[in-house]
């Protein structure tokens, strides 16, 4: 007697109980399943994250910077600079690591409008790191006027207020390192 398909042998191997075009689109929808459920545990990664892991990078970076004894600006000009000078040798890698870790931040993808409002926080936030680094390097000179040049720019800087609007809390207040 020839052997048939409609005779399966119980508690045989999947081969003998389903036939080959089943098992193929059994183990296809199974794939794409289980890529499905990785992708959705992926994208959950919402703004609300991002807010959380940045607020902590700058918060950090807050007290840090804190916690380096400010200059005293009692002295005569020159003296001025060189102790400016050698505080911003301290603050400038505290603002510079805050930077780096931002900017390496997954970025959320749920909002175009947030998106764009990040993406312009960092490119401020990057040129105020340039802009501590020409503070820095003005004062290390004796440069009274780069100094008021870089000191200006910083004031001048949008990074608070696009914090602010990205929804950063702690990278947007007065005080912070970029604010």
């Amino acid at each position: 007697m020839a052997h048939t398909r409609s005779r399966r042998r119980p508690g045989g191997p999947l081969s003998a109980l389903y036939p080959r075009r089943v098992r193929f689109v059994g183990g296809t929808c199974a794939l794409l399943t289980l890529t499905a459920l990785l992708a959705g545990c992926a994208s959950s990664y919402t703004k609300r994250d991002f807010v959380a892991r940045a607020d902590a990078i700058c918060a950090s970076a807050v007290r840090e910077t804190r916690s380096i004894a400010p200059p005293s600006f009692t002295h005569a000009a020159a003296q001025q600079l060189s102790a400016l000078a050698d505080y911003l040798a301290q603050v400038v890698p505290i603002v510079q690591s805050e930077t780096t870790q931002l900017r390496a931040l997954r970025r959320p993808t749920e909002d175009a409008p947030a998106r764009a409002t990040l993406a312009r926080y960092l490119g401020a936030l990057g040129q105020a790191a340039g802009e501590y680094g020409e503070l820095a390097e003005a004062a290390k000179r004796g440069d009274a006027q780069g100094v008021a040049s870089a000191e200006a720019a910083l004031r001048a800087s949008p990074a608070a207020a696009l914090a602010t609007s990205a929804g950063l809390h702690s990278c947007g207040i007065p005080g912070a390192t970029l604010a």
